[in-house]
């Protein structure tokens, strides 16, 4: 056997930093984690060269004192926990004590730092885990870190960094995620001595606008909910508002930023029957739940986190945004703020008008509880029970101070008043929608163009109905109601189907035969052998092969009543079976096709696309510019 080393410390801080410091942006991340739980309200960072040449952060935090610059380059020292039972209650986003250590044994590290009360600061230097003595350096309170020369002492690894764009890219990513996930620091980050981004610690409204504009705002849903013991809070995407890749999905879980498989199918899988074809949703949420019920201990950096169950956040997540895409009715609870409109027409005049009545009974609630009469609002949880599981319970996570306090009973009277007559202010401004768009009244068929799209009128506005898209919608509704209420059409095979299967395939699928039986397969497994002998009518024309192979690869399949492959197999039939453009329709085909529709003209086809498109008379006096 050969002998056991004990390795040196310059080995061990190395290996340790390929677990965390992986390229510049994670320099970068770790650093401003740091100046974040040292309790900075300013930060700043510098680039060069994609952060290959050098990268600097400053902070206005508490700093390091003379006698802990030492201790800050040494593995596994760390001013955030102390013993074991700690690691029950981490609050702080960097806890292991390996990040400067780990950083300073493959670059070069300066540290000056000065807390406040002390009248000089002092200044550590580390050149490839070789450390200087401390010594006295003028600088502000707050820490000031210097990271030159990054992989200089390891060729390896200095390899495979990529181009100082890409790896700029990456750093400015990071960047982002850091601001989104802290709205109330101020942050300035600079590449190559040029403001790239800046914010002002105004909340999250202005760290969203900061990193990715106005428009972003103003295309999104900025909602609120609690469900099962978590928070869900932040800005989701309209419905037309995509993006071709993930890089625009930010998830902040009680302060830190994650990528969590969980959390992305869960917002994905709601908007799946909104999206086109490689388009992703834009999404900023914040949510929150105990931290007993959370791991963030799950990988040196910290980047994913592992949930006591699974299940609850999923369904939590997925119920709160599909509601909003959906446009039920507790979205309206969900759902803060209104949409900017463009000009004013007279139905928008008249929710003006209802909005100022509203806000005057704000002003009326403000005056009470400035005179010191409390108004009790009792917690209410949403009543929704994803699978029978149970909640994380944590009673005092998200009651607010008011609602811990009991009011007299004369003032709950004049407060259920004032809500009675705003929930009939709200009840209103519904109904008015509805009647604008979701079911306008009284549609007058126009005719036809193109020969795909059909035209209404009701003598305010004009609708134009892609008549591919709606067809195929009411068929994808039709087939979806059929799987999922058991009434569909059963076809034995004529040669019993069979595939082989390996042991984690064989388990997965056997918990899953269930399923598969109610919406219309018949299998056995035996011996490792799938046999299909019946599949619904729907399914017929589809390759088994490659639809058990998606089965397993599907991660929605665990928790959606219509998982991800089998809603893609109804969505191509759907597709198939609908009205073609370019298909020539007489005035009996469209009736019938409006029957069917029976008004819901505001929905999207399968893909994402609007069946109808509405054009007001307002815009059109404009083209012919009747109105200026």
């Amino acid at each position: 056997m050969a002998n056991i080393n004990v390795l040196d410390k310059k080995v061990y801080n190395r290996i340790a930093a390929g677990e965390v410091v992986e390229r510049p942006y994670s320099v970068v991340k770790e650093l401003v984690e740091n100046s974040i739980d040292a309790g900075a309200t300013e930060i700043t960072v510098s680039i060069y060269n994609g952060g290959k040449t050098a990268i600097e952060v400053s902070d206005n935090g508490c700093g390091i004192d003379k006698n802990n610059l030492k201790k800050a380059l040494m593995p596994h020292a760390t001013s955030k926990i102390l013993n074991s039972e700690d690691l029950e209650h981490i609050t702080t986003l960097g806890f292991r004590g390996e990040a400067l250590p780990s950083i300073a044994s493959v670059a070069k590290i300066e540290i000056c730092s000065k807390p406040e009360g002390q009248e000089i600061g002092y200044t550590i230097i580390s050149n490839g885990g070789d450390e200087s003595e401390v010594e006295e350096c003028p600088c502000n309170t707050g820490t000031f870190i210097t990271v030159s020369n990054l992989f200089f002492n390891t060729p390896a690894r200095l390899k495979f960094l990529k181009s100082d764009k890409s790896e700029e890219n990456d750093v400015t990513d990071m960047m982002a995620r850091l601001v989104l996930a802290n709205p109330e620091i101020s942050f300035k980050y600079y590449v190559d001595g040029e403001i790239v981004t800046e914010s002002y610690g105004d909340g999250v409204e202005d760290s969203l606008i900061s990193v990715y504009g106005l428009e972003a705002v103003k295309n999104s849903f900025k909602i609120s909910n609690y469900l099962h013991g978590v928070k869900i809070e932040g800005y989701v995407g309209k419905h037309n508002y995509t993006k071709p890749n993930r890089t625009y999905q930010t998830t902040i879980l009680n302060g830190r930023y994650v990528v969590n498989s969980t959390i992305q199918s869960a917002v994905h899988n709601a908007y799946s029957s909104y999206l086109m074809k490689r388009r992703y949703p834009f999404y900023v949420l914040y949510v929150t739940m105990p931290k007993e019920v959370v791991d963030v201990n799950v990988t040196p950096n910290k980047s994913d986190v592992r949930f006591l169950d699974n299940s609850i956040v999923y369904g939590a997540i997925y119920s709160t945004i599909s509601k909003v895409l959906d446009g039920t009715d507790s979205a309206v609870n969900i759902v803060l703020g209104g949409q900017e409109t463009v000009y004013k027409s007279p139905q928008e005049l008249k929710e003006e008008t209802l909005r100022a009545e509203k806000d005057e009974v704000k002003v009326v609630l403000g005056s009470l509880k400035n005179s010191q009469i409390t108004i009790n609002t009792p917690y209410k949880r949403d009543n929704f029970n994803f699978n029978n599981q149970k909640v994380f319970e944590d009673k005092d996570l998200f009651l607010d101070e008011a609602q811990n306090q009991t009011s007299p009973k004369n003032d709950v009277d004049i407060f259920a008043e004032n809500k009675r007559y705003i929930a009939e202010l709200e009840r209103k401004k519904q109904e008015a929608e509805q009647a604008e768009f979701a079911k306008p009244n009284k549609l007058e068929y126009r005719g036809q163009i193109l020969n795909s799209y059909l035209i209404f009128d009701n003598s305010e506005d004009m609708y134009i109905i892609d008549q591919h898209a709606a067809h195929e919608r009411l068929l994808y509704n039709k087939f979806i109601l059929l799987q999922t209420t058991k009434s569909v059409t059963i076809q034995d095979l004529l040669v019993p189907f069979t595939m082989s299967l390996n042991g984690n395939e064989e388990n997965f699928l056997k918990d899953k035969l269930i399923f598969l039986e109610e919406i219309g397969f018949s299998c056995t497994i035996t011996d490792g052998i799938l046999t299909v002998y019946s599949v619904p009518l729907e399914f017929v024309d589809i390759n088994l092969v490659d639809f058990f192979a998606e089965i397993m690869e599907d991660y929605s399949f665990r928790h959606l009543t219509v998982p991800n492959v089998i809603n893609e197999k109804i969505i191509m039939k759907a597709c198939k079976s609908a009205i073609k453009a370019g298909m020539q329709l007489d005035k009996s085909e469209v009736d019938s096709l409006m029957r069917l529709l029976d008004g819901n003209i505001n929905l999207k086809c399968p893909h994402g696309r609007p069946i109808a498109i509405r054009v007001t008379r307002y815009e059109i006096d404009k083209w012919f510019k009747r109105i200026v």
